[in-house]
């Protein structure tokens, strides 16, 4: 049984009314969290990398 185009406006817009409480609600926690300064983030991704590069190499299959 097809929809009305009443009721599917009603659905369209009780589902965007959920969609922006939930972005409103994680830009709330995103602006209460306290956020890492670039010097940091950048630190830490460059200890990762020099961690990887130092790991051992996988090691090869050997040829048959």
């Amino acid at each position: 049984m097809p929809m009305s185009d009443y009721a599917l406006a009603q659905l369209a817009n009780e589902r965007l009314a959920h969609a922006r409480e939930v972005a409103a609600r994680r830009a709330l926690v995103r602006s209460l969290t306290p956020r890492r300064s670039l010097r940091i983030r950048l630190g830490g991704v460059l200890v990762a990398l020099g961690r990887r590069l130092l790991a051992e190499p996988a090691p090869q299959p050997a040829a048959s």
